[in-house]
Order: structure tokens, then sequence, then C-alpha cells
């Protein structure tokens, strides 16, 4: 194309007030904006509600079923090997086979909370890849950019959690903690790692490290025995042997607060909360420990007469539901320790989102919903085409 002189100095008048024209061709054409709405995902679709969904697999089988309860329709995931622990972050189930193999599944659901408000995602669900460890597994948790793997060699293997959402398995680093906890726990673009002096000893101390397994230099606060750990939005939670370490970004750096449990030792078990809350729960066979992240507090709550496996926060600062070894799904008022409500259905398992929990009976092929609002109701009886034995609740 030949340009005049005249219409060189336009176009350099044109450019000089930014005004973008195709070469100063047509005075009619437009350019093409790529501009990406809030909250964009390539691959995936926004919708107006949680894409919540049951995962779950029986014990020794070779694939893991996505029970959406929206539609109680099922999908089934084919696996590489065997299903013996099953643990999720959200959106990916991590299927362990009781020893050093794990096998990583994009659920396809999945939310993201940006406190003032959240998105709600589904894409197309999938096994992303599977991983052979050099020990046996001990812990999993996964958030925001990392995922960690903790092995019983005392070490820490560091996934790159934004390749798993791309569909790839990518190792950024192995941490050698010098201890037999093997914990790292991601926070705030950090990792809360159990550091310890001796490979064959429990860890004494939680390092804040890069993904690479080095010291920032942000945290270092002492934890005997570190043994379990809840995200909430007041912060991360660390189970100590004798008590709660509440870790928390305030303008941008991390504080910690250390609670001391009136009863000890603390259990090592997993936390049971619901989702972008602040308090979540655990359980011994005596009683209930349950703290809230945004107001540094923990509590005692003996089970008297009761027998607990499970327990778990609904977030509403006055009740906490557990499930004793009967299978009977109990609510308790927080600060009295009252019985409030309970409801046998024969479950060992418990998981809650925003308005439900969920119970799995295995012999029967059932997952029980409870409104544990309104007198622990069941909401929907959810027959399944499987035993399952393993059950998780992601997309919430």
């Amino acid at each position: 194309m030949i340009i005049t002189s005249a219409r060189r100095l336009a176009c350099a008048t044109a450019l000089s007030v930014t005004l973008a024209m195709s070469a100063c061709g047509s005075t009619n054409e437009q350019p093409a904006v790529d501009e990406k709405p809030h909250g964009y995902v390539a691959g995936a679709e926004e919708l107006s509600e949680a894409q919540s969904a049951i995962a779950y697999a029986t014990r020794g089988a070779r694939r893991l079923h996505l029970l959406d309860l929206a539609t109680a329709s099922e999908k089934e995931i084919s696996l590489s090997h065997g299903a013996e622990r099953v643990t999720e972050d959200g959106r990916f189930v991590y299927v362990g086979d009781g020893d050093r193999r794990i096998e990583i599944v994009d659920a396809g659901v999945w939310t993201v909370d940006h406190t003032d408000h959240v998105h709600y995602y589904r894409a197309p669900a999938r096994s992303v890849g599977a991983l052979t460890l050099d020990a046996p597994i001990r812990t999993v948790a996964g958030s925001e950019a990392h995922t960690t793997i903790g092995t019983a060699d005392g070490k820490v293997t560091v996934l790159d959690r934004r390749g798993l959402e791309a569909g790839r398995v990518a190792i950024l680093a192995t941490i050698d903690a010098s201890s037999s906890t093997a914990l790292a726990v991601p926070y705030a673009d950090q990792l809360l790692v159990a550091v310890g002096d001796d490979p064959a000893r429990p860890a004494n101390r939680i390092t804040a490290m890069n993904e690479r397994g080095e010291p920032t230099g942000a945290l270092e606060i002492p934890c005997a025995a570190p043994r379990g750990w809840a995200a909430l939005r007041g912060g991360a939670v660390i189970a100590c042997e004798d008590s709660l370490v509440r870790v928390k970004r305030e303008d941008e750096k991390l504080t910690a607060t250390v609670l001391d449990s009136p009863r000890t030792p603390v259990p090592a078990d997993t936390f049971g909360y619901r989702p972008r809350s602040n308090e979540a729960a655990v359980a011994d066979r005596a009683g209930i420990w349950s703290v809230n992240a945004a107001k540094a507090t923990l509590r005692y709550l003996p089970a008297t007469g009761r027998e607990l496996v499970a327990a778990a926060s609904p977030a509403d600062g006055s009740t906490v539901l557990a499930v004793d070894t009967s299978g009977t799904l109990l609510s308790y008022d927080l600060a009295t320790g009252e019985l409030l409500a309970q409801k046998s259905v024969s479950a060992s398992n418990l998981t809650l989102d925003v308005n439900r929990a969920y119970l799995a009976e295995p012999d029967a092929r059932v997952i029980h919903e409870i409104d544990y609002r309104d007198g622990l109701r069941t909401a929907r009886t959810l027959r399944v085409a499987e035993r399952p034995d393993l059950v998780v609740e992601v997309g919430r």
C-alpha cells in the first residue's frame, strides 16, 4: 500500500493522540480488543453457583466416581492403581495406593475465593497423571500455587499446582526437612514446613520456605510433633502435640499465634471444616477441639458417654458436628456441650459444605445428605453405583 505524505502526517498525528486505527486505513474500523472478563479461566465454564460433587472410590478399585450433587448423575475416571486413600484440595482428588504411588484427578469442578466474592467453575474431569515416590506417602496438601506430598523418609515433594490445572504434573523441588513428620502446608504463596533435627524423630518447629525449600525468613515457630492442618479464611492452622499454631498473612507479612490446648495431646487426625470459613474441628475418642482462626481461639468439648471418630465445624459459632463409633451423627452446643440432635446413619466419614453435610454408608451404597441447620434432617439419600468406602467432596 502507498501512503501519501499527507496521510503519513495524519497517521503520525493519530498515533500521537493514541487514536488506534488500522494502518490509518479505514476510518470505520476499530481494533479488536483482547480483554478477558474478570474471572476468566481458559477451558472452563463459569457458573452462578457451586458445582459440588462427591468423589468416591471402593477400596482397592481402579476407578474414581464423581457424583454430581445437582443432578445425582455419576462419572467414572479410570485409575492406574487400586484406591486405598483419597484426599482433596477443592479441585484435585489425590488417590493413593496405600504405599508410594499417587494419582491426581482433576474433578473438573472448583471454587475460587476472592474473600469479598467467589467464582464457580466447571470443566471436563480427567486424570492428570500419577507419581511413584521413594517412600510411603504420609501427607498431601494442596492450595493456591502448590501441592505438597510428604513421605515416610521425611521428604516433601513440591508440585506446581498451576501445572496440574493445565494438565501436567511438574515437580518443583524435593525438601528434606530432617524429621519423620513430612508435612508442608501451602499458604500465602509460601510453604509452612514441619522441620526437625533428626530424620527419625517428629519435627519440632514450623519454618516458612519458598517452593525450592529455602527458608524465607518470614516465620519460624516451635511446634512439637506437627500432625494436622486446616486452611481457613482467617489463616492456616497447624496442630502441634500440646497446642495449635495459627499463621496469618497481615500486611504482606506472616504472623503466628500459639493457642495452648486445654487438653493434650491434640489428636493426630484430619480437621473437618466447610469451605470459606474460619472454624474447624478435630476429634479423638474423648472429645472435640474447635478452633476459630479469625479470633485465634481454641475450645475443647468433652463427648461424655460417646466415643468419637470424626468432627467438623459448620462455622456458625455455636455448634459442632461429630460422628461416633456407632456411625451416629451428633450435633453439639459449642458453649455448653449439650447434645442438640443426633441421627444414626452407620457412617464414619463426614464432609460438609455451606449448606449440607454428607456421610457415606458403604454397605448400603448410599450417600446421606443432611441439613445440619435443621436438626440433622435428612434432605436426600443418594444411591451410588459402588461401595463409597473412600469419600471426599470437591467443587465446594
